[in-house]
């Protein structure tokens, strides 16, 4: 048993990360004044790492096959912690293109491996509630290096992007605790592996679910200075949405079990009625830092419900494809995130900084309106 615990933790510390694009936008505000960047340009610089993301994650089952999983995320790891260097030594524009491009490089070899372990190591419903508590472990790491970012950044603001030197730390523990994995054991047929419609459906769901949080995170700062000024402790308020995150995550595992496919619709309900109200009501910073609470609720449980239901239905390679794809989508959305927010307000003719939520409303109306359908039509 204490093995297990020991293999928890290290494989659930992979998660710290996972979700870590967005701890460094309290920087926002100073990357424009410094460095005289637009709103769209300054977000971009945080989504940025999506891109590299999707790159390594395209290749992370080739990779894998050839070094094995264990080294696959030791190489992410390290390269995570090497992205907190050059934006502190350099402090210029292209040191934090490069700092981004390897953080989201390095992400990209180990996020499907944060699931992938689970279902290696793990069955069943105690599989179903880890994969709960991995999303709350997310959530934990962004807490955490949200407050340690917002720490340093009173000091000088290139420092938060030291929060990403944690990795080397994460990198020894796990290489002191998991075993490499023989994938040559497995069922590594991949001319088997089809993309189901079901799997399309899950990876543009996953991909709006974090399209959604990634945008509420990088317009929030905005917001805050807009209602606070340049001194407001941007990070501080951010960590509601990592804390509420976290604690809906650890109960996932209960609700899952009472509603089960029912799930999705509670979440796609909650996502419905909050992206409104922010577009409504968002200049408000307290109604959008209330909302913030209930779409981390909805993340907690549609995220890890989409992880769960990958590992019934593939298995060995097939299943790390599956996972991929999924991070595939997340790093899409969040990648996409800004320009979303920008081609609504094109659209609407409209320099409103919240109004392009009420389109979330509308495509989570639309997916959940499909679901009912779908189960319904099964039923028949």
């Amino acid at each position: 048993m204490k093995n297990d615990l020991r293999k928890k933790i290290a494989i659930l510390a992979l998660s710290i990360y996972v979700a870590s694009n967005s701890v460094v936008s309290g920087t926002l505000a100073f990357m424009q004044r410094d460095l005289g960047l637009s709103i769209t340009n300054a977000e971009m610089m945080i989504t940025l790492a999506s891109i590299a993301s999707i790159v390594t994650i395209l290749l992370n089952e080739k990779i894998t096959q050839r070094i094995g999983m264990k080294k696959c995320v030791d190489t992410g790891l390290f390269l995570v912690g090497l992205s907190a260097i050059t934006p502190v030594i350099f402090k210029s524009y292209p040191s934090i293109i490069i700092s981004r491009l390897l953080m989201g490089a390095g992400v990209g070899l180990f996020n499907g491996h944060s699931a992938n372990y689970i279902n290696v190591f793990f069955e069943g419903d105690e599989a179903d509630k880890l994969h709960g508590i991995r999303i709350s472990a997310e959530f934990i790491g962004q807490m955490a290096l949200l407050f340690i970012a917002g720490l340093l950044i009173k000091i000088q603001w290139q420092l938060a992007f030291l929060v990403y030197s944690f990795a080397f730390l994460i990198m020894f523990n796990f290489n002191r605790t998991i075993p490499e994995v023989d994938i040559n054991v497995e069922s590594t047929d991949d001319s088997k592996f089809r993309i189901s419609g079901q799997l399309i459906f899950y990876v543009v769901f996953i991909a709006i679910i974090i399209m959604n949080n990634t945008a509420i995170s990088v317009r929030f700062p905005t917001i805050a200075t807009l209602a606070k000024g340049l001194d407001a402790d941007v990070s501080l308020y951010m960590l509601i949405l990592p804390i509420s995150g976290m604690v809906f995550g650890f109960m996932f595992g209960a609700i899952n079990k009472l509603l089960r496919e029912k799930t999705l619709y509670l979440g796609l309900s909650i996502y419905v009625i909050f992206n409104m109200v922010i577009a409504l009501f968002g200049y408000n910073m307290y109604i959008y830092l209330a909302s913030m609470f209930f779409l981390a609720f909805s993340q907690s449980l549609c995220t890890p419900y989409l992880f769960a239901e990958v590992a019934r239905f593939a298995k060995g390679s097939q299943a790390r494809i599956a996972n991929n794809l999924l991070f595939i989508g997340c790093n899409v959305g969040g990648f996409l995130a800004p320009f979303f927010l920008e081609g609504i307000n094109r659209a609407f003719n409209t320099t409103s900084l919240t109004l392009a939520f009420s389109a979330f409303s509308v495509i989570y109306a639309l997916m959940l309106i499909l679901n009912i359908y779908e189960e319904r039509k099964i039923r028949m």
